[in-house]
């Protein structure tokens, strides 16, 4: 190629390279950091955003999104830069790219537990959609008993596909149930994996932007954000990110410090510590002021929350790490003694929930003498956790550790408080309305993995229980949770003979009632139940008995049937038929014979349920030594309880039949 030709070809790539670059350009972001909201009182709200260029700033908002008539005063929007040589104004922006701009607009003068709708301007100019989804609610008067709901995520911020599906997750959860977020609590390490500014502009910022910008994100700093940011001068791509309470201005006692803080959502006080890098012992700033900020509160409910888990044997070892053993020992029974309700941590990249304890501040941790209350705490299970009516000094804690939230997960071992241990990613959803505070795991997949609720009436005195519940040791257990596996049964056989047929009437109740104690036996009167044909259930189209109103209501149904053994049958050979979804337990002559997906108890006092789809088949469960036993000649009942995993379960199958086989 000639010299010409080749200056004449590279002159037309370069242009054309220019062309195509143009749309681009044009298409770049108005918003270096999208608009996100902070420090919300009842009558106060920050907004926050980040340009690459000078604008200059409003925010416009009001109660209608079609009618933005108020507008920001100029003095309440801060300006941040990088530039490091400016004196007299804010503090410089510590590491963020050459040319950011930050501004904080200061919203006042609100009315509270109010929503308004705003929109970012530059002059004249607007940056934001026209989105109803930029919207702000004000917190209620401190000491007001309102309902709130909020969100719990941990070590998410990988920026991965499941970090995204994990806050998807919630967004779809919340849709269906037709819920909004009150405010959003992240216990730390939000932007792996040294918390620069950068990797929180993509790992935080951007992958939550739908949640941000109308959700307040209320934060404990994690050890990758401390890293690069640091609590004792609050200083860091942390501290620029987040604008905390430092004079009471949200609620609470002054800490002085951003690293540190507490804030009320009407009735509710929450707490929020650094146990990173800050002094953990009694005598230190944190501490003192923790105790003077818990003597102060006159709310109904204390939350806490920080990073380093004080019960934990996930990805990390409470028992073995100094900030966890710290926070365990010196923290721990600062906060019980004030009466604390839960406690929110991640660090350890794990889902693990507590039963209800109070006192474990001894290394290594045991379970004996400190459980109050060692039922799965599950409104539709054992019952939620009794507490006493307002702040009770060591009247029992739940610890949950929610560093889950996007990170790979993994199980060092058995922590024995622990009443769920779950290795998967995912999040927690928490309301408290009234009297009580309820809790759900939701895993990446939008599935409830586990259920517990808090309760408080009266006075309620507890007793530490001296040989409590105890969880699955991880080397014995295949599946991670503290479960047994369920027992299966086998293919029908060839039949003989129909004991009970696979349509016969039975009595049944159901509706949320449980039966009295000796329900499963002969002389029982089961006269006042219904009449239904088998099977029953709801959800799958083929039950001769739909249980219309069952689903989200309750979870367990109870069925009996006289029966007569034929005179010469082979009772090695009989067995029951059944097709289930998802549990039961089998009765004959008020004896157990038959146990199937229920780890423990019985009725109301069942525990323990695993999932197992019915899909119109029959398993086969032969009578063993002891249920032939408990036959006997002449009339005989057959008794059956059915459970499902929960109430909200899309189906519904409890359908036996009683066989000889040949």
């Amino acid at each position: 190629m000639t010299i010409p030709s080749l200056l004449k070809t590279t002159c037309s790539t370069t242009l054309l390279a220019l062309a195509m670059l143009q749309p681009l350009a044009a298409k770049q972001p108005t918003f270096s950091r999208s608009p996100y909201l902070q420090l919300a009182t009842e009558s106060s709200i920050r907004i926050v955003w980040r340009t690459e260029r000078s604008i200059t700033p409003v925010v416009r908002y009001g109660k209608d999104p079609a009618t933005l008539t108020m507008l920001s005063k100029p003095e309440h929007i801060v300006t941040r830069t990088t530039d490091k040589g400016q004196s007299g104004g804010p503090p410089p922006l510590h590491s963020a790219p050459d040319g950011t701009r930050q501004f904080e607009a200061t919203i006042s003068g609100l009315e509270p537990a109010a929503t308004y709708y705003y929109a970012i301007y530059d002059g004249e100019k607007r940056l934001t959609p026209e989105d109803a989804t930029y919207r702000f609610k004000t917190h209620p008067v401190p000491g007001t008993e309102r309902p709130l709901y909020f969100w719990v995520v941990g070590d998410s911020g990988t920026g991965g596909a499941n970090q995204a599906k994990v806050h998807t997750a919630m967004r779809d959860y919340n849709k269906a149930q037709k819920s909004q977020l009150d405010l959003y609590i992240h216990v730390g390490d939000m932007a792996y994996g040294s918390g620069t500014d950068t990797q929180f502009s993509e790992r935080f910022f951007r992958m939550y932007e739908p949640t941000l910008r109308n959700t307040v994100c209320w934060a404990a700093m994690g050890n990758h954000e401390g890293k690069t940011s640091k609590g004792k001068d609050g200083t860091g791509p942390f501290y620029d990110a987040y604008i905390c309470p430092t004079t009471g201005e949200a609620g609470g006692l002054p800490s002085g410090k951003e690293a540190y803080y507490s804030f009320d959502f009407g009735n509710v006080h929450f707490i929020v510590l650094d146990s990173h890098d800050l002094d953990r012992r009694p005598g230190g700033a944190m501490a003192r002021w923790l105790k003077a900020d818990i003597e102060k509160t006159k709310a109904e409910w204390l939350i806490a929350y920080f990073h380093h888990p004080p019960y934990t044997k996930g990805s990390h070892d409470s028992d073995k790490e100094s900030q966890l053993i710290e926070m365990r020992e010196h923290i721990m029974p600062i906060l019980e003694g004030g009466g604390v309700d839960i406690v929110f941590t991640g660090h350890s990249h794990i889902y693990e929930r507590s039963m209800l304890i109070d006192g474990a501040y001894k290394t290594p941790t045991t379970a004996s003498g400190v459980v109050l209350d060692d039922g799965d705490g599950d409104p539709e299970g054992d019952g939620p956790y009794l507490k006493s009516k307002g702040l009770v000094p060591h009247n029992g804690t739940i610890q949950v550790v929610a560093g889950h939230g996007g990170t790979n997960v993994s199980r060092k071992g058995t922590m024995p408080v622990m009443r769920r241990i779950i290795v998967e990613n995912g999040s927690v959803l928490v309301s408290v309305e009234g009297n009580t505070l309820s809790a759900k795991m939701l895993n990446l997949n939008a599935t409830v993995r586990d259920s517990f609720a808090i309760k408080k009436e009266g006075v309620i005195e507890h007793s530490p229980i001296k040989d409590p519940w105890q969880p699955q040791d991880k080397n014995k257990a295949k599946n991670p949770e503290p479960v047994k596996a369920p027992k299966k049964g086998n293919s029908l056989p060839a039949v003989s003979h129909r004991i009970i047929d696979h349509g016969a009437q039975w009595r049944y109740l159901a509706g949320g009632a449980h039966p009295p104690e000796k329900w499963t036996t002969l002389d029982f009167n089961h006269s006042s139940w219904q009449k239904g044909a088998a099977g029953f259930g709801y959800g799958d189209k083929d039950d001769r008995t739909e249980l219309i109103g069952m689903r989200d209501k309750y979870r367990s149904v109870y069925i009996r049937s006289t029966f007569q053994v034929p005179p010469d049958a082979d009772r090695a050979k009989i067995g029951i038929a059944m097709s289930y979804d998802d549990a039961f337990i089998a009765y004959i002559n008020g004896k157990e014979i038959l146990r199937v997906g229920v780890d423990s108890g019985s009725g109301k006092g069942a525990k323990g349920f695993h999932s197992h789809e019915a899909d119109k088949k029959f398993e086969f469960f032969p009578l063993d030594k002891h249920a032939i036993e408990a036959l006997q000649e002449g009339v005989n009942i057959l008794a059956i309880e059915g459970h499902n995993v929960k109430p909200g379960s899309s189906d519904f199958t409890l359908h036996p039949a009683l066989l000889l086989a040949k």
